[in-house]
């Protein structure tokens, strides 16, 4: 499943980096990507209830990028190439990358918040529901 999915927690800190975190008194600051380039932003939330979830689907082209934040979540995944089924508990500061053949759904712990970005214009053709978890 690693080639499927990258999770980094992003650096608290006041330093320069091109990806991190800046707590401060008067609010956060998170640098989520700086140099690469994207043509899809989205924003999503998810409460926390039974029977409540996002994504539900795979890609067979697209590497989605998210950033979580504030919450908690779990991702089921399923490796399509091999069939192994793994969760992952995210939170905020998290940034996640999932990479095509791996279905994806989100599931909240508590209630979340959650910025969704990738490199192509989204494509109804490439967003192939998945009901197996």
């Amino acid at each position: 499943m690693k080639e499927k999915i990258t999770i980094q927690k992003l650096m608290i800190t006041d330093k320069f980096m091109r990806q991190k975190r800046l707590l401060q008194d008067r609010g956060e600051l998170a640098l989520i990507e700086d140099g690469k380039s994207f043509r899809h932003l989205g924003y999503f939330s998810l409460k926390k209830g039974s029977g409540y979830t996002r994504g539900n689907h795979y890609h067979l082209k697209k590497t989605e990028h998210f950033y979580i934040i504030s919450g908690k979540l779990r991702i089921q995944l399923v490796d399509l190439d091999t069939g192994k089924k793994s969760n992952v508990w995210l939170q905020a500061g998290h940034r996640v990358e999932i990479h095509p053949r791996c279905a994806h759904r989100f599931i909240a712990d508590e209630d979340a918040q959650v910025i969704e970005y990738y490199d192509t214009t989204y494509d109804p053709e490439d967003d192939l529901d998945y009901v197996d978890f």
